[in-house]
Parts: structure tokens; C-alpha cells; sequence
């Protein structure tokens, strides 16, 4: 019997595609190296390089923003209870006191984390990625590579959920407070569609590896309830 024809794009997850309706988008880039089954430092690594995106996004997006500002103004407000002619609190203080108290609520050996799609927020999250990597054959069911490789991937996107999933010894940069991460758990991404294709070099090198990829990941989020006002870009 002839071996089935490897294919270059597959789905994971049955769930109906995500609604154009209150419909959230936006892009996360990878360039480096990821293994099958990485261990706790890479998939840190990984991890941090998301946190740099989104908190790019929480700090431009101007929903993001005015939610990260009630937060903090409803922070400000408690502290100061009862005291009278209390100064007024800056937009930009604001937003930082809200990023920052809210981290605290989901503190992980340390960190800070700051998910954007979480159980309570009820979202609808899929990814839609474009794999480069450097293999001769751009295959992605050969030899459950690339499965291994998003298993780390999808690590790498989420918050740790005990110490052993960080390297030992490892406390946050200064500008990592909070630490930024796309999902409280992968168990919320409803749906996957992967192309791969081969990898020539990664930008601003002139050598490759097999354990280098170029990743650009389409982020599609929708609430699933009506009313819903928690997490919206």
C-alpha cells in the first residue's frame, strides 16, 4: 500500500469559524529556533518574545487602553477612600496602575502574568499560521515534526502554570511587569490552520538551521456571549 501524500496545511479543532461580528485581529512574528518538544528554557524564551508584542498592543490599542484605565482609576479610587480633595490620577498612571494590579491576580512564581484570552473573558480564539522552516520537503505531517514543534509553540503562548515550566532561577526583567502572554490556557484556542512552506534564511542572517523558523500568526478572537465587555480590543 502506497504511504499516504503528506500534505503542506491541515486544521486542528471542529469548532464553526470565528465571526466577522465584534470580530479582533491582529498579527505576532516569530524568528528563531523551535524544536519538538522544547524544553522550559526555550519555551521562555518564546515567551518572551510575545510578551514584547503584546505589550505593545495593550499600550497602543486604544480599547486595550481605556480598559487598562478604568482598571487602574477604579484602583486609584479604592486606595483613596474616604480621603478628601485626593489628586487626580494621570491618564498614563492610570493605565499603569491598572496593567500592573491586574497582573498581581494571576502571579506565578513571581511573574506577573497579564493574559489577554482567559476563561473568564469568554473568548473565541484561533490562530491561523504561516510555518517556514528549513527542511528540504515542506510537509508538515512528516514525522510529526511540526506537531511537536507547535506543542512548543503553543507553550510559548500561554502563561506557566508552576515553577517547573520556567528555567531555574529566573525572576522578570525590569520591563516585564507584568509579563504579557497571549492565553491563560492553550486549552482556549478553538482552532488551528497551518502552511508551511520552506525557510531560505531568517531576516539578517546568512546561515541557517534546521531548528530555525520564521512564524507569522494571525490572532482571531470573538466573544461568545452577548454582553460581553471584559477583554475587547
Amino acid at each position: 500500500m502506497a504511504n499516504p501524500t503528506p500534505l503542506s496545511y491541515f486544521e486542528i479543532g471542529s469548532a464553526p469559524p470565528i465571526e466577522k461580528e465584534n470580530l479582533v485581529e491582529f498579527h505576532l512574528l516569530y524568528s528563531g529556533s523551535l524544536h519538538s518538544n522544547g524544553d522550559r528554557k526555550e519555551k521562555h524564551a518564546i515567551r518572551k518574545v510575545f510578551h514584547s508584542q503584546l505589550q505593545q498592543l495593550w499600550h497602543l490599542d486604544s480599547n486595550l487602553r481605556q480598559m487598562a484605565e478604568r482598571w487602574g482609576r477604579s484602583d486609584y479610587a479604592n486606595e483613596l477612600h474616604g480621603v478628601s480633595n485626593a489628586p487626580l490620577i494621570s491618564t498614563d498612571d492610570a493605565i499603569t496602575k491598572g496593567l500592573l494590579n491586574k497582573g498581581k491576580e494571576w502571579n506565578r512564581n513571581g511573574f506577573n502574568f497579564l493574559p489577554l484570552v482567559t476563561k473568564a473573558a469568554v473568548l473565541r480564539c484561533s490562530l491561523d499560521i504561516l510555518f517556514l522552516r528549513a527542511e528540504e520537503k515542506n510537509y508538515v505531517l512528516q514525522g510529526g515534526d511540526v506537531d511537536g514543534r507547535i506543542k512548543t509553540l503553543f507553550d510559548g503562548l500561554r502563561m506557566i502554570n508552576s515553577s517547573n515550566e520556567l528555567p531555574t532561577g529566573t525572576v522578570p526583567d525590569a520591563d516585564e511587569d507584568p509579563f504579557f502572554c497571549l492565553l491563560e490556557d492553550d486549552e482556549l484556542i478553538s482552532g488551528v490552520t497551518i502552511n508551511t512552506s520552506r525557510l531560505l534564511l531568517l531576516p539578517g542572517s546568512k546561515t541557517i538551521n534546521k531548528s530555525d523558523v520564521y512564524l507569522q500568526i494571525t490572532v482571531k478572537l470573538n466573544p461568545t456571549r452577548i454582553g460581553w465587555d471584559t477583554y475587547i480590543v
